[in-house]
């Protein structure tokens, strides 16, 4: 690891909890699309019965399908982030 001044890995910290706010907005606007898919494949699908409604209710579950990965992914990467700043902290400390 190179070695960084004191006054470097404090802003480091800073910026990377900055980025680990940003991922938390990508995670709430993706809980409110796949709310939004469901919404979608539960009118489609099950309200209405016609051939135009059921492909609004396959669009509904892929959104919420891939909203729900991403969701999980993006949740990783939050928690490695936060372990990285941890580690960060950690070394400030030492």
């Amino acid at each position: 690891m190179t070695t960084q001044t004191r006054a470097q890995q404090l802003k480091e910290i800073e910026f990377q909890t900055q980025m680990l706010n940003n991922l938390k907005k990508w995670i709430r606007n993706l809980i409110i699309l796949s709310s939004i898919g469901i919404i979608l494949a539960y009118w489609g699908l099950g309200a209405q019965s016609k051939m135009p409604f059921t492909v609004f209710g396959v669009v509904g579950v892929i959104i919420t399908i891939i909203s729900v990965i991403l969701c999980v992914v993006i949740g990783l990467g939050i928690k490695r982030g936060r372990a990285n700043v941890d580690k960060i902290l950690q070394l400030v400390k030492a």
